[in-house]
């Protein structure tokens, strides 16, 4: 059986709060298919638990124990709700990282590298670079840069 690490992080919004009411899911999954010492691993989303505060862990093969040596990603997706009650994306954020040997939090890692878009007919509600921001109606997507 391959030896599984805890990795570890806080979800939060951009003011370090937990945001709950948006309604975030949180998966991880290998950037590609990989052999283990036990076997194949496909590469699939799992979902990946969050407590109230924010706190998850989530428990992996180190990158370096597959074969070849494959990155994870985890992806978080928020949602709003409409007037019907159903839920809409909002907005997404990815994280690219090599699980090292051991676990640890997951902000530690090396070669992390994140990915942010913001879906709405509105402009992103902070002001920071790197966000895509994509027109749910148009398609338009542009970079914000505030």
């Amino acid at each position: 059986m391959a030896i599984t690490y805890p990795y570890t992080g806080t979800l939060t919004d951009f003011g370090d709060a937990p945001f709950p009411s948006a309604y975030p899911r949180l998966e991880v999954d290998p950037e590609r298919d990989a052999f283990s010492s036990s076997g194949p691993v496909a590469s699939r989303r799992v979902p990946v638990p969050v407590a109230s505060d924010g706190t998850f862990t989530v428990d992996l093969i180190a990158s370096a124990d597959l074969n070849p040596p494959t990155r994870y990603e985890l992806r978080c997706d928020w949602f709003t709700v409409d007037q019907a009650g159903q839920e809409v994306l909002a907005g997404w954020a990815s994280w690219r990282f090599t699980a090292a040997i051991g676990g640890g939090p997951i902000s530690t890692m090396p070669d992390a590298v994140i990915t942010r878009v913001w879906y709405s007919t509105t402009p992103p509600p902070v002001d920071r670079a790197g966000i895509y921001w994509v027109h749910p109606i148009t398609g338009d997507v542009r970079e914000w840069s505030a």
